[in-house]
């Protein structure tokens, strides 16, 4: 498919650019990146000895070594040079020899059809507009076996489209607030990154061969999916 003239280039930065150093080394704390709540996060997503997982968009790696610990291999997947330097550090410092660091995005990542038992991205696939975020579902559903789980977190807005402006602003002024992010930075994500409204995620994934385990709305600007692999498409 990515042999197509108007294919998208899925390893061009959008919005932040996380191949700078200065923004690696702030990452995980702006992320407010917690090993803790990653292994309780991959305890609810049951992943287990013998999983081969795939983390897109894996950042700094922290999830990914992680869940390296309890599965058999763990595809470190990021369009960020920069930032895969920082995992195969993190994974030697940690001794796992079962981390793949791969510089690839949603669209260019390929492990091979039904290789995976499990993918997990968190805010990443915002970097794709709603087309292309379709196209990448679909390719993540090819990658997983019969019954394979798919877990997306992202900033996702459930509100009205007419009250945008003000929950933007509220988003906004609580990012401002309660991380190291500037307003010229999220200001950045809104207007040149693709966050989309959650029934258009919801919607995706059922067009994708996708049903829902459980969900999660944390307010109007974020939203978690853990579904599973029902049909092939």
């Amino acid at each position: 498919m990515n042999g197509f003239d108007w294919y998208y280039d899925d390893l061009q930065q959008v919005g932040l650019d996380f191949d700078d150093a200065a923004q690696v080394a702030t990452y995980d704390d702006r992320q407010q990146s917690d090993p803790a709540a990653e292994r309780a996060l991959l305890d609810r997503l049951e992943v287990r000895a013998g999983d081969h997982l795939a983390d897109l968009g894996c950042g700094t790696g922290i999830f990914a070594c992680e869940a390296a610990r309890r599965a058999a291999r763990v595809y470190a997947v990021d369009i960020s040079a920069t930032m895969l330097a920082r995992v195969t550090s993190r994974a030697a410092a940690a001794g796992l020899t079962n981390v793949r660091p791969v510089r690839a995005g949603f669209l260019s990542f390929d492990p091979g059809p039904t290789t995976l038992d499990a993918i997990t991205t968190k805010f990443a696939l915002h970097h794709l507009p709603d087309f292309w975020k379709a196209m990448a579902l679909v390719r993540l559903n090819r990658m997983l076996k019969p019954g394979g789980r798919l877990f997306l977190r992202d900033v996702i807005f459930s509100f009205l489209p007419a009250e945008a402006p003000q929950a933007v602003e509220q988003w906004i002024g609580w990012m401002l607030a309660n991380t190291g992010y500037t307003r010229a930075e999220v200001v950045t994500h809104v207007r040149d990154e693709h966050s989309t409204f959650a029934w258009i995620i919801e919607g995706l994934l059922e067009r994708t061969g996708f049903g829902l385990r459980w969900s999660s709305v944390d307010g109007p600007t974020y939203a978690s999916y853990y579904a599973e692999k029902m049909t092939t498409v």
